[in-house]
């Protein structure tokens, strides 16, 4: 009898460590799931802010570049435009789309946009002109233009850089006729013309009651 207790305590110690081993299994197996789920969830986070990083490294090299792209094609309107006031003067204004290009080693200004292909993205570059007014007594720009304070000598002219997938880049800024050229009149046989003249010249503009108060006769 006593050797069947012992046996039976035996077994019972036996199943009580079988137990607790299953108990320690389960534990590991528990805490391992969680460790794959912890690791699980920094991976995805780490994976986001990695495309996140990459994605915003995109979009800032590529607004570099349109920037860039708008320098440019204000250099080429200063280049044509020192060639000639008149490249720039007559051009349409506000409706019309620009761009700079180069022909016979000069800057020239064509009508429509052009696109630009760099690292993979397609740029679409084009300016527009508009008429500049003055206060006539500060003579600062006005911020809206007003036709009676027209300034002939300043022109505004517009960049604008656009791509897919990115917020278009504007660039402003004034051009200014800083050099004048001197004309030959070989004869006054037209009155009344208005506009540009050209080099020599035969046409001529006037104005009457000078002394009316308000009256003005603006020499362009």
């Amino acid at each position: 009898m006593k050797s069947k207790v012992i046996c039976n305590l035996s077994n019972v110690k036996c199943l009580r460590s079988n137990v607790k081993c299953s108990k320690v299994r389960g534990s590991l197996l528990l805490e391992l799931l969680i460790v794959i789920s912890i690791l699980a969830v920094i991976l995805a986070i780490g994976a986001q802010s990695i495309s996140l990083s990459l994605r915003s490294g995109k979009i800032s090299g590529e607004r570099d570049v349109a920037t860039s792209l708008a320098s440019e094609a204000l250099e080429g309107v200063r280049g044509a435009t020192e060639e000639k006031w008149q490249n720039l003067y007559t051009l349409t204004k506000a409706s019309q789309n620009y761009y700079a290009t180069t022909s016979s080693n000069k800057w020239i200004i064509s009508s429509g946009t052009e696109t630009i292909s760099i690292n993979n993205a397609i740029y679409t570059r084009y300016f527009i002109v508009n008429n500049v007014s003055r206060d006539l007594s500060t003579r600062l720009i006005e911020t809206s233009y007003n036709s009676l304070h027209d300034d002939p000598s300043t022109q505004q002219v517009k960049v604008t850089v656009s791509w897919t997938g990115g917020v278009p880049v504007t660039v402003n800024e004034y051009f200014f006729r800083w050099k004048n050229k001197v004309c030959n009149q070989t004869s006054w046989s037209s009155s009344g013309s208005s506009g540009v003249k050209t080099c020599p010249d035969t046409t001529y503009g006037s104005a009457t009651n000078l002394g009316t108060p308000g009256a003005s006769l603006q020499v362009q």
